[in-house]
């Protein structure tokens, strides 16, 4: 959470994913403890989580002036990265298509399969930090992403591990409005 002023936002955020596209987003006052079951939080972070918003701008011009004299929008995206430093192949799953995980006991291991195949599997995320407006949060709640990043995990003597996620919003099929393709963003402010 924040400390005043508000407005003036430093601290990181958290990142949660369901892989059920029917689940519903937890109220931006919800405690953590509270989240259904279907949100696992993906844990530490290094680097913090950036969420951006892609656009192509065109600059339509005229023969008869210099500057242009209209813009419309081509193409517009968002995108959410960050490095984990969990690194349990419960959280690596995520970032390789959702792919099961399987356990056996001779001797006690886990397993998690890396081929990912053709089908890209879908996601919401929840993104929770600190709201600009009191000492509460601020979430992004996305609902239908994919991973895009290429998952490295670098081993070195000097330093930890962390995993790269970028998830890239699709078009909400279900959306009640065109505004609502992408979901929203919410900030408590009582």
């Amino acid at each position: 959470m924040a400390t005043t002023p508000y407005d003036i936002i430093a601290g990181p955020a958290d990142v949660w994913l369901s892989a059920d596209l029917t689940a519903s987003f937890p109220a931006v006052n919800a405690a953590e403890g509270a989240f259904d079951s279907e949100w696992v939080k993906l844990g530490m972070t290094d680097g913090g989580v950036k969420v951006k918003h892609t656009q192509s701008i065109d600059l339509i011009r005229a023969d008869q002036r210099t500057g242009p004299v209209k813009a419309i929008r081509s193409e517009e995206g968002l995108e959410i990265a960050f490095n984990i430093e969990e690194l349990t192949l419960e959280h690596w799953a995520y970032a390789l298509n959702g792919n099961a995980i399987t356990t056996a006991s001779t001797p006690n291991r886990s397993t998690l399969k890396m081929y990912q195949g053709l089908d890209v599997t879908q996601f919401m995320v929840l993104v929770r930090g600190p709201s600009p407006y009191m000492n509460a949060f601020l979430q992004y709640n996305v609902p239908v992403v994919v991973q895009t990043d290429e998952p490295e995990a670098e081993y070195k003597r000097d330093g930890q591990a962390v995993l790269a996620f970028k998830f890239v919003a699709l078009e909400d099929p279900n959306a009640a409005t065109s505004a609502d393709r992408f979901g929203s963003i919410i900030a408590q402010t009582s």
